[in-house]
């Protein structure tokens, strides 16, 4: 009978010590923590309903094109250009906005930021400095030796815009990503980072072009040198 008390009484003993474990987590308060996520333009104003997609970094395979199973929500920024994500595991994240647009140039933004329990990570981004220098030097396909001067280059998504002999006369005018080749036949655009471009070269007095020279990605803050041979206007 003794031990039967004694066994009763170690069972009482553990059920306590388990139910007051369990009162310590609550009180503990929350594991997760928050993401505050601001697009802004050049001016520091946000921009708003942009698409801002959050996946998991441990489980993305490219950073480019990231896995659909680690996208963990998707939202719109609102009137202050803020995207919002509440309830979030602490752990390291991927944020991207391939929808940004500022002077009717598209950005995309990509980048990783950690969310720590308990706390509001608050990132404000200003959305142009996504971008990196393509140095393009225009040479002669005639002899592959000789620079094209005073020639006019666009640059062109090439998944936004599809060239053709309709548009092709609008995609010059209205592009903001152009330049004019100088005595060596260099041209310096400062270009999007992560999308692919190609290029329109055309002669500034006749308006002879050319297009269709090859895809160009650069990545964020990097500077990068190509050649593209063309024939003379």
């Amino acid at each position: 009978m003794k031990c039967k008390i004694m066994v009763l009484f170690g069972l009482f003993i553990l059920a306590l010590s388990c139910k007051k474990i369990t009162n310590v987590k609550l009180v503990d308060g929350l594991n997760s923590g928050k993401l505050s996520y601001k697009l802004v333009d050049d001016a520091g104003k946000g921009l708003t309903g942009t698409k801002v997609s959050l996946y998991d970094a441990q489980n993305i395979l490219n950073t480019s094109y990231p896995n659909a199973n680690a996208l963990v929500a998707t939202i719109r920024t609102d009137q202050d250009g803020v995207a919002y994500f509440p309830e979030l595991l602490p752990k390291n994240y991927l944020v991207i906005c391939d929808t940004a647009i500022i002077n009717n140039v598209r950005y995309r933004t990509d980048e990783f930021v950690q969310v720590v329990a308990d706390t509001e990570k608050k990132k404000t981004v200003k959305v142009s400095e996504f971008s990196g220098i393509l140095n393009l030097t225009l040479i002669s396909s005639s002899d592959y030796r000789s620079p094209l001067k005073n020639v006019g280059v666009v640059a062109y998504p090439v998944n936004d815009i599809k060239l053709n002999s309709g548009n092709i006369a609008d995609v010059i005018n209205s592009s903001a990503l152009k330049g004019v080749t100088d005595a060596s036949g260099l041209v310096s655009i400062k270009l999007p980072s992560n999308i692919s471009f190609d290029f329109i070269v055309y002669n500034l007095t006749n308006r002879n072009l050319g297009y269709g020279y090859g895809n160009y990605n650069i990545a964020k803050d990097a500077k990068i040198s190509a050649t593209l041979y063309s024939y003379p206007f």
